[in-house]
């Protein structure tokens, strides 16, 4: 029996649907991703030692970064497609975690502005 969650990570305008297996996802393996990086315990109290919590805005945040350069930056997460993001598995759901949906962050060139500075 599975029992997938559905969660969003909303930033600003942008927003991440991900869906998690917690059968194949499980909390030991939230900790391994979030460990990964340095000051896991901290980004961890923060978010009041929820584990998934602490991993979705770890998440959102390197998605997020990733939709800068990329169309499809899900893609970057795939393994098996010779990409791959170091510290994460694929986000296709084969490892318990699944990326549903994400904003692609877009840049207004219009709300840009340019001077001088000395």
């Amino acid at each position: 029996m599975q029992n997938i969650k559905k969660y969003k990570v909303t930033y600003d305008f942008f927003d991440l649907e991900v869906e998690i297996d917690h059968e194949v996802m499980t909390d030991e393996k939230l900790h391994e991703i979030n460990n990964f990086w340095d000051d896991a315990d901290y980004r961890k109290s923060k978010n009041n030692s929820d584990i998934t919590a602490t991993v979705l805005k770890l998440l959102a945040a390197e998605v997020f970064r990733q939709s800068v350069t990329s169309w499809l930056p899900i893609d970057e997460f795939d393994w098996n497609k010779g990409k791959g993001i170091e510290g994460w598995p694929s986000m296709d759901g084969s490892d318990g975690i699944k990326i549903t949906h994400v904003d692609q962050v877009y840049f207004d060139h219009d709300e840009m502005t340019v001077e001088i500075v000395d």
